[in-house]
């Protein structure tokens, strides 16, 4: 299996890109209304605040793992250039 840096790259753009998408996504608040009222908005509620939490979490998270991977693949193109160097290859 070999991975280059363009992989590892551009996992952290898609990482990224999901993060925006699990961003943007709507509050299900608008949905409350077809539960009525009581207990089952009550629980409702509660689902969608924990939903809220763990999404804006979940993206800190990605954007986070998305940087590491940019800033990884990056590092491969230069430790790849540097070591072919070191052993008489091309240089920049």
């Amino acid at each position: 299996m070999r991975i280059g840096a363009e992989v590892i790259a551009s996992l952290g753009v898609s990482l990224g890109e999901v993060a925006d998408a699990l961003e943007a996504t709507k509050d299900a608040q608008a949905d409350r209304w077809a539960l009525g009222c009581g207990r089952s908005s009550e629980a409702f509620d509660d689902l969608v605040a924990g939903w809220r939490r763990n999404r804006l979490l979940l993206v800190e998270v990605l954007r986070d793992l998305g940087d590491k991977a940019q800033v990884a693949g990056a590092a491969y193109v230069e430790t790849e250039a540097t070591t072919t160097r070191l052993f008489g290859g091309p240089t920049r």
